[in-house]
């Protein structure tokens, strides 16, 4: 499991290459990459235009997520809530959710060891600078180990989050890393505890405090997977409703909105110039695929089908806050935008040092709400020579993905209600599904430039 407290840990972090993969199939050639993140860019101003998404502080997501994570106790947090909600973004518009990324209390905590701690006892000061030496080294092994098994996890799940990072941990095949990780964290915790008590002696203005509220169980929550045998505590994470609560909501008429996001591949690529990345990486994920037999694979035909036009519309669709506990003290990460930093780190970056803030930096990026939907619905127009070439794929399909939206039936329109219209080249059909989906965040940049 990731580190339930701050530690100096390296982030490990992912950028699609190009010409990445799949678990399904490869990009093949830098054409099909292209047409694939253009593909991505119009769904990410259809959500704009469509629904009224805020490019300044919204995130497509990818890969498709499901919103069905269970009703636990008071006092609990299923593995995947938390490991969504912990989770720090990728920097970039439309970015890859990653179960096994850094988690946003991590980098909290990380920021917090770099603050320099102000005293006039030069053996204080000696002692600090031992302190933070050790906790380093018990840090690097810990990420060492982690990155193993983070190797180990994506080999075996294709970076699909399907389990959790941490609820693999808990199955046969993570066990061994759990155990090998439980150990390496007990010396980074002892060595923060060192640390944190030299840090009580100094007279940073709100250090020592920060860092009492990171440390203090009352504001953490006991992680549940019972393939971990335990419920470790953890820095708590909110969320302003639970789907089960959602979903009876939408069903009863009283939660969510109806909305429609639309594009055609003839429109100009999307230019993520004025979203809050300023930017986005190439998608990993193909944007068209098709599931038959039980194995997705890439819509060629769609993707560069010039006359293709995309409609979807959801029965529901709804923000749902999600908020750090008590744990994390907003105020003191503001009130130490420009420092003071330890010698290697600045605000941000340059001459030889290493940010704290912003793109690379230890705090980029909060995520504070999610963008979910219900019953997703399609109509997507092609050419004839695309819907004739795509038409028995299309009758014996179980789904289609749609960037973030899988939409699953079951036999195509033989069974599902999904039609094929040769007269207008259109397919067209439902979600089957009972689950919400998750199609983005709301971030919030942490002390942005």
């Amino acid at each position: 499991m990731r580190k339930a407290t701050g530690s100096l840990s390296t982030s490990i972090l992912t950028t699609a290459h190009p010409l990445s993969t799949t678990v399904e199939h490869p990009l093949a050639t830098a054409a099909t990459a292209d047409d694939n993140d253009k593909a991505w860019s119009l769904m990410y101003k259809a959500i704009i235009d469509g629904i009224g998404a805020d490019p300044k502080n919204f995130q497509l997501v990818y890969p498709f997520t499901t919103w069905d994570w269970p009703i636990v106790s008071l006092g609990y947090t299923s593995a995947a809530q938390w490991d969504f909600t912990s989770s720090v973004p990728q920097w970039s518009a439309t970015g890859n959710y990653d179960s096994a990324g850094t988690a946003f209390n991590d980098s909290y905590g990380q920021m917090l060891n770099v603050v320099k701690a102000d005293t006039k006892d030069p053996k204080l000061e000696a002692d600090i600078a031992t302190a933070r030496n050790v906790l380093t080294l018990a840090t690097n092994n810990y990420d060492t180990i982690y990155a193993q098994a983070r190797i180990a996890y994506e080999a075996e799940t294709g970076k699909s989050n399907n389990p959790p990072f941490t609820e693999w941990l808990g199955s046969f095949s993570g066990r061994s890393w759990a155990v090998r990780l439980d150990s390496a964290f007990k010396e980074v915790e002892s060595s923060q505890r060192v640390l944190n008590q030299l840090l009580a002696e100094t007279t940073t203005p709100g250090l020592k405090e920060a860092q009492e509220r990171l440390l203090n169980k009352d504001y953490y929550t006991k992680y549940q997977d019972p393939g971990l045998g335990t419920f470790p505590a953890v820095p708590g994470y909110s969320i302003g409703m639970d789907a089960t609560t959602w979903l009876n909501k939408v069903k009863a008429g009283t939660g969510g909105s109806s909305g429609t996001v639309s594009f055609s591949n003839g429109q100009s690529r999307y230019d993520y110039k004025d979203t809050w990345a300023k930017g986005s990486t190439s998608v990993g994920n193909f944007f068209w695929s098709v599931n038959v037999g039980g194995s997705w694979k890439r819509i060629d035909e769609f993707a560069s089908d010039a006359s293709l036009e995309v409609t979807v519309s959801f029965k529901a669709w709804d923000q749902i806050s999600i908020s750090a506990g008590r744990w994390y003290n907003g105020a003191f990460v503001s009130s130490v935008e420009e420092g003071p930093f330890i010698r290697g780190y600045s605000p941000r970056g340059g001459n030889g040092t290493k940010a704290v803030w912003g793109d690379g930096g230890i705090m980029s990026v909060q995520k504070v709400g999610m963008v979910v939907c219900y019953k997703p619905s399609f109509d997507i127009k092609v050419s004839s020579s695309s819907f004739k070439s795509f038409l028995e794929t299309w009758k014996v399909s179980a789904g289609v993905r749609i960037g973030p939206f899988e939409l699953s039936g079951g036999g195509g329109s033989t069974s599902s209600g999904w039609q094929a219209n040769s007269a207008t080249n259109t397919f067209s059909g439902t979600s089957t599904a009972e689950t919400a989906l998750i199609m983005g965040v709301n971030v919030q940049l942490i002390n942005p430039a």
